[in-house]
């Protein structure tokens, strides 16, 4: 399964996580406080898929799904995103 984390990672790669607060008008600490809790919001995961060339839809779906708590309907989700992607 893909992580909002892997997105972030991908993101940092190609510019700074100073350019991207500044890009976005939001404070670099966001980027720290999205890995200490482990996911993205989804509106940076779309905004960052957007400028990566990635499927907004796609990544702010996976966003929403890991601040949710494990529970079957949310693995029920998951699991239906899994299957739709090649």
């Amino acid at each position: 399964m893909k992580s909002t984390l892997e997105l972030l990672d991908r993101a940092l790669k190609t510019h700074k996580a100073a350019d991207w607060a500044k890009r976005y008008n939001i404070t670099q600490p966001t980027f720290n406080n999205a890995r200490k809790r482990g996911f993205l919001s989804p509106m940076l995961a779309g905004n960052l898929a957007i400028d990566l060339g990635e499927d907004a839809q796609e990544w702010m779906a996976i966003a929403a799904m890991e601040s949710e708590r494990e529970s079957p309907l949310r693995e029920r989700l998951m699991a239906t995103l899994n299957r739709s992607k090649p």
